[in-house]
């Protein structure tokens, strides 16, 4: 028997056959959206949540949903609710008062302490809505409040409203019974990833303040390795690292530098006269000036034994002399006193100057500078001690001829 167009459609619209494919169109539509949300992001969970009720409102004729979590102290907080209007013109309220209920307190009250849907056909006839204003405008016609679990754990309370009554159906019911366990799986991920992102970040910073530690003391140990134990000045390895550093910035910006080598003029015997804890007082002593004389820029090391290196930067050959023979003076004029003996003291200061073109033109190395400062050291011991010689070529020929 072939039936026509016409008799099928009315067979349809008599059976409802249309509005229970629309139905179920609007229901697989919702539960696809909804699965579609990503609960492992790093937005708050008012926003996950948000995102659920615009999927809902989109694909059901709802006049609003909202949602209601249980917090610490067992009440149920509205945590964000959306309208059809809102849904539509895509504008949120920023700003209102959380409404809650008790435990048992109304429909969403009794949804939350009997873990079972509510359903209310008729809220204006309803007793549960007694003392709420029936009048206004957004009191609803009809209402379901459903309990939303993860794991059996009570989450919240996700309620739905129209404004005429006896408008939920079936396929109503039926979705949110879905729909309510997919939301709470979707807020638990949410939960559990900002605990993962909470454990991430605690373990981030604990390794980064093991990382600092571990660097502070790295630092303290090549710091450590670079102090000279008797004195508290840099020592050697330090020298020749900031020497290098100096040198280069001489031919690259031009600021001479001036090398000094200064040794404690009769050391051994005072060694020998006073024992080694006498020569220990006395290169504190020596070293305590220095200190004084220096700038925060200049290099002061000791370099070993009774000697010690000053680098003075970005200064002219003249202006290191001056410095050098200040120091001289400062020594010599000073007094080191030990076990009730008074020891003088003095020193002899040799000056290596080196400006940019004479470093580009010979690519002057730390050791030939040391070198040439140190025959200045020497030709002031070799003249009497107690005084300070700048390096000249003359020197360094003289030098040659002796060896």
């Amino acid at each position: 028997m072939i039936v026509e167009k016409e008799e099928l459609n009315h067979l349809l619209d008599k059976f409802g056959v249309q509005d229970i494919i629309f139905d179920l169109i609007s229901s697989l539509s919702a539960v696809k959206g909804l699965s579609e949300i990503d609960g492992y992001f790093s937005g708050d969970e008012k926003e996950l949540v948000l995102n659920a009720l615009n999927v809902l409102i989109d694909n059901q004729d709802m006049e609003r949903c909202s949602f209601y979590l249980l917090d610490e102290t067992q009440y149920l907080v509205n945590l964000t609710g959306l309208s059809s209007d809102e849904h539509v013109s895509g504008k949120t309220l920023t700003h209102y008062k959380p409404v809650k209920f008790k435990m048992g307190e109304g429909i969403i009250g009794m949804a939350a302490k009997t873990q079972e849907m509510q359903v209310c056909n008729d809220c204006k006839n309803d007793p549960h809505f007694q003392d709420i204003q029936k009048t206004r405008d957004c009191f609803p016609g009809s209402l379901i409040s459903v309990p939303v679990f993860a794991e059996n754990q009570l989450l919240g309370v996700l309620n739905i409203s129209h404004p005429e009554p006896n408008y939920f159906t079936d396929w109503h019911i039926r979705l949110l019974q879905i729909y309510k366990n997919m939301l709470g799986q979707l807020i638990t991920n949410c939960r559990l990833f900002q605990k993962m992102e909470k454990q991430i970040a605690k373990r981030t910073e604990e390794l980064e303040k093991t990382l600092k530690s571990v660097e502070q003391l790295k630092d303290h140990y090549e710091n450590q390795a670079m102090i000279d134990d008797m004195t508290g000045l840099f020592n050697r390895r330090y020298f020749y690292i900031q020497a290098e550093r100096a040198i280069a910035n001489t031919i690259r910006y031009g600021q001479m530098l001036c090398l000094l080598i200064i040794d404690i003029d009769f050391f051994k015997k005072l060694n020998d006269s006073f024992g080694h804890q006498g020569g220990d007082e006395v290169l504190n002593h020596v070293a305590a000036i220095l200190k004084s004389q220096v700038r925060d820029s200049d290099i002061l090391v000791r370099f070993g034994g009774e000697e010690f290196v000053i680098i003075f930067t970005d200064t002219t050959c003249r202006n290191g002399e001056v410095f050098a023979e200040r120091i001289r003076e400062a020594i010599e004029q000073s007094e080191c006193v030990f076990k009730g003996d008074r020891l003088k003291t003095t020193v002899s200061i040799g000056v290596y100057c080196l400006n940019q073109s004479r470093a580009k033109k010979d690519r002057d190395d730390i050791d030939a500078i040391i070198n040439r400062a140190d025959l200045a050291l020497y030709r002031a011991k070799e003249t009497g001690r107690n005084k300070v010689v700048v390096f000249t070529p003359s020197l360094l020929q003289k030098n040659k001829q002796l060896n």
